[in-house]
């Protein structure tokens, strides 16, 4: 078995290292050390990167590179949750971590899920929405592939112009349906500043 000492630089990088580096790089720019132009563009080419040399460059001035990379392993996401508005609303927002399974429901309620600066700890999450005379968002940024299926009766589940993100970012499943109701699920980018 490969220790993450005794791991070439030239070996391929697992999910788990990109998302570690993605981790990284959102703590950085958090912290102010990185702006948001150079964490966008960082985090695009951590999630393409194919080896852990690419992965090094893309963290090597940032502190805590040493420990955040070449990890690899097995993936552990965040528990599944459950996002509920009965006659009220639900906000999950800033930085938080993004199970590997999500259900959101709302009746007679609304409801914003918005993983533009969310830590995604799986490379494939499930959303599953359900709304009933109600509304819900849910935002996603520029980079995630997203598949999306969903239903509206007397009512509308919204569709992306575009579902494809970049090769190598986590992939968002939306699955559900809306009663009487409102899911709309958008790309919008990072606020600069």
């Amino acid at each position: 078995m490969t220790t993450p000492a005794s791991r070439n630089r030239s070996e391929p990088a697992a999910d788990t290292d990109r998302m570690q580096v993605a981790h990284l790089l959102a703590d950085a720019a958090a912290a102010g050390r990185l702006p948001m132009t150079e964490y966008e563009a960082r985090l695009s080419k951590a999630y393409a990167a194919k080896t852990y040399d690419d992965l090094e460059r893309l963290s090597a001035d940032l502190p805590g590179a040493v420990t955040a990379t070449r990890r690899g392993g097995p993936c552990h996401p965040a528990p599944s949750t459950l996002l509920l508005a009965i006659m009220s609303g639900f906000e999950r927002r800033g930085r938080w971590n993004v199970p590997r399974k999500l259900t959101t429901f709302t009746l007679w309620g609304g409801g914003i899920v918005d993983l533009r600066y969310a830590d995604f700890t799986s490379p494939e999450v499930e959303i599953r929405t359900y709304s009933i005379m109600g509304g819900q968002t849910i935002l996603v940024p520029p980079e995630v592939n997203v598949d999306l299926r969903g239903h509206g009766v007397m009512g509308t589940f919204d569709h992306l112009e575009t579902e494809q993100g970049l090769p190598g970012a986590p992939r968002v499943k939306v699955r559900g349906f809306s009663l009487w109701g409102k899911v709309a699920v958008k790309r919008k980018k990072r606020r600069t500043g």
